[in-house]
């Protein structure tokens, strides 16, 4: 699963560097990227990491926190913020082990499926079990390989539109490039063909600003009608309890320390043994999984792709926990039940 691998791929990545002391320093020395690259170049066995780094991009740099929304750029584009989990994960080595960890979970799915062979005495129902679990597993897989595949797609078109606000921002029609994300096609249809008579910088600011407010804005569980966010109330946390209720979407039970983060593009990273909070998850999220031991989402449901990526890393996960965000606090201890679905808040 290309979502699953990219984290994977990453620790990898980051036990590479491990095997070099001094490229090791070089990438824990906090540097922005243009700076350490430069210092690893120069280093024995230097041109073999950047190798990898390459190679990482290549295959993993399309996916972004929010991925289908074009203005948010990708993995290739903030190559700080791959260097931030690279160091992250430097500093988990000796601590956890997820690369062996997946290994086993690989050699459990085996023995589990041949355990429920053994038990089908019938040679129909074996027959039966064998194309269905082929199925269902090629199923899955597809269903997130796929969506890899559409963002890719989703990248190029992200090119064209920075190519085309480039030469917008040259020609002092916008402020900067990235304003042409808050243009509609046709405006832009029509500003490449000298044919408009927009305001164009203002149009931008407008939608800036909606754009800006939408995101602060916590929706209902349900809607009836037409939703009016000026005159919704969002409903009173209780912010005093203990047990927080979801649905149980991989099975385990963990505790640990929470590490509570609202956006998978920040510096804040998840330490070996913490459990991820979180609003949603989505493949940009996906390098926080490996050092954690647990999950909990406020949104998400049994295929969603945090759901899918846990059962795969084999750690337990509760969704739809509701205000989960607004009530665990980071370095608070709280267990998460994967089996009850459960969240319950130690202390």
């Amino acid at each position: 699963m290309d979502d699953a691998e990219s984290a994977t791929d990453l620790w990898r990545l980051a036990v590479k560097a491990h095997e070099s002391p001094d490229i090791e320093t070089a990438l824990l020395a906090g540097n922005c990227w243009e700076n350490t690259l430069q210092k690893v170049s120069e280093l024995q066995r230097g041109d073999e990491f950047l190798k990898s780094w390459d190679e990482f991009m290549e295959r993993h740099g399309h996916h972004c926190r929010a991925e289908l929304e074009l203005y948010n750029q990708r993995w290739y584009e903030t190559s700080d913020y791959i260097l931030g989990l690279v160091r992250s994960y430097l500093t988990c080595l000796g601590k956890t082990d997820p690369l062996e960890n997946y290994r086993k979970l690989a050699n459990q799915r085996e023995q589990l499926a041949a355990g429920c062979r053994r038990k089908l005495k019938n040679p129909i129902k074996r027959l039966i079990f064998n194309k269905l679990l082929i199925r269902s597993q090629k199923g899955a897989l597809f269903r997130e390989n796929i969506k890899s595949e559409v963002i890719r797609l989703i990248v190029v078109l992200r090119q064209l539109l920075l190519e085309l606000g480039n030469r917008f921002a040259n020609q002092g029609l916008l402020a900067d490039t990235d304003d042409i994300f808050f243009l509609e096609f046709r405006d832009i249809n029509q500003i490449a063909k000298g044919r408009h008579k927009l305001n164009i910088r203002q149009i931008v600011t407008t939608r800036r600003r909606e754009y800006k407010r939408w995101q602060s804005i916590t929706p209902p569980k349900v809607v009836v009608g037409e939703y009016d966010p000026d005159s919704y109330v969002p409903e009173v946390v209780d912010a005093d309890v203990d047990v927080l209720k979801g649905w149980a979407v991989s099975s385990g039970v963990a505790e640990g320390k929470a590490r509570v983060i609202f956006r998978a593009d920040t510096d804040e990273q998840v330490l070996a043994g913490e459990i991820l909070v979180a609003p949603f998850t989505d493949p940009g999220w996906t390098p926080y999984f490996l050092p954690a031991v647990a999950i909990v989402m406020d949104q998400g449901s049994l295929l969603s792709h945090g759901s899918i990526v846990a059962r795969e890393y084999g750690i337990p996960c509760v969704v739809n926990v509701g205000p989960a965000t607004r009530i665990i606090k980071t370095g608070q201890m709280i267990q998460v039940d994967g089996n009850q679905g459960v969240v319950r808040i130690l202390q």
